[in-house]
């Protein structure tokens, strides 16, 4: 019987390993593998489809809409790899990146160029499942085995036609849900109703309907209880980019002086909002919820920036996506479950942040590099 599993913290040191650029390949037997830094990865929107396996082991091709190492796909990558090296298994990877989330073309052209290179396995983080549920069907018609990354098939509008050998997810309305619950609880002890302006992501996301509508059922709940309520004042699409975030936060700031809070559907959307309020002088009189939990976000949570997000470990899920391919390529089919689900606290500061993201994680320049020393000091001590 396959069954859900949920996955709790890292308890093992992870070893950081990742693939330095688009297309490289790993040689288990190498006395050196790259390391990973912020910003190593150069995304690419094709793929080598000549390329083969490097020895026994197979070939993996990784794809999502960005592989930045401060964000979901970034961790997960040094997760996968981790794990592999953890446990000796030879590979040869493969990875690939449109130009953004909204690059929709550019994904379905990387798809079609995987389904062509029938690689031996394909693991795809999309931003829009719906959009990329036929070429899933076609890769795997080839002969490959397909891993879906970030999407929880039982949050889709409709039945995938695609049959995944596992998905390892993240329950998205929950992560925004649990951001905005606490937040709620804040507003309630303040004893005064609010008003609110979500920064969806791309129009077509199922994460972003799925984030901003579990945040904004969060706050209905939360305030009803205590006799409050929310008014949506306005709304924008900025499809999940830190600069669009910021260009429109100015314009909604501008627009609504009594405005109260912001909802940003990713990290990159929260960023954003953070930094055009601060020039704005505004950081005082708005709140901002993030959802995601990147380098950058986690510090701007412990900073004070961010108010507070659902935090998922991408680096977990990674490991979660290795041990499938693993289990797989050994003829352990049946240890494979069919959906495995991401716990998702909430950060709300500092303390919270050391509590639920692995020190590994933590210690890359995107988290550490943005915070002060002595803040480091005190919790990481």
């Amino acid at each position: 019987m396959r069954y859900r599993r949920r996955l709790g913290a890292l308890t093992a040191a992870a070893a950081l390993f990742i693939v330095a650029a688009c297309g490289a390949e790993i040689d288990d037997d190498a006395d050196e593998v790259p390391t990973a830094q912020d910003g190593d990865n150069e995304d690419s929107d094709e793929v080598d489809t000549d390329l083969e396996a490097d020895g026994d082991g197979p070939l993996v091709t990784f794809v999502s809409f960005t592989q930045d190492i401060t964000e979901m796909a970034g961790q997960q990558l040094i997760g996968l790899e981790a794990a592999f090296e953890r446990a000796g298994f030879t590979y040869t990877l493969s990875t690939a990146a449109p130009a953004g989330a909204e690059d929709h073309e550019g994904m379905d052209r990387i798809l079609e160029d995987i389904a062509t290179l029938a690689p031996d396995y394909a693991i795809i983080n999309p931003s829009s499942y719906a959009l990329v549920d036929d070429r899933i069907v076609e890769i795997e018609e080839a002969g490959t085995v397909v891993i879906v990354g970030d999407i929880d098939p039982s949050n889709l509008e409709e039945e995938p036609e695609a049959d995944p050998l596992t998905w390892v997810v993240t329950d998205h309305y929950q992560m925004g849900y649990v951001g905005a619950e606490h937040m709620a609880h804040e507003y309630c002890e303040a004893g005064e109703d609010i008003t609110v302006v979500p920064f969806w992501g791309p129009a077509a996301s199922e994460i972003s309907q799925n984030r901003v509508g579990g945040a904004l059922d969060a706050l209905d709940d939360v305030l009803s209880e205590c006799g409050l309520s929310y008014e949506q004042i306005d709304e924008v699409f900025a499809d999940f980019d830190q600069e669009l975030a910021f260009n429109y936060a100015e314009s909604i700031g501008t627009a609504h002086p009594d405005l109260d809070l912001i909802i940003g559907a990713n990290s990159n959307t929260a960023l954003g909002v953070m930094e055009s309020l601060i020039t704005q002088g505004r950081m005082d009189d708005i709140d901002i919820i993030g959802n995601g939990g990147q380098l950058d976000e986690l510090a701007a949570i412990c900073t004070g920036g961010i108010a507070a997000a659902g935090f998922r470990d991408s680096q977990l899920m990674g490991a979660e996506m290795a041990s499938a391919v693993m289990a797989h390529w050994e003829g352990r089919s049946d240890e494979i479950p069919e959906i495995t689900l991401t716990d998702l606290p909430v950060t709300h500061d500092c303390a919270t942040v050391f509590e639920h993201a692995p020190i590994e994680m933590l210690e890359l320049d995107g988290f550490r590099s943005n915070i002060p020393d002595e803040m480091w000091d005190e919790y990481a001590g």
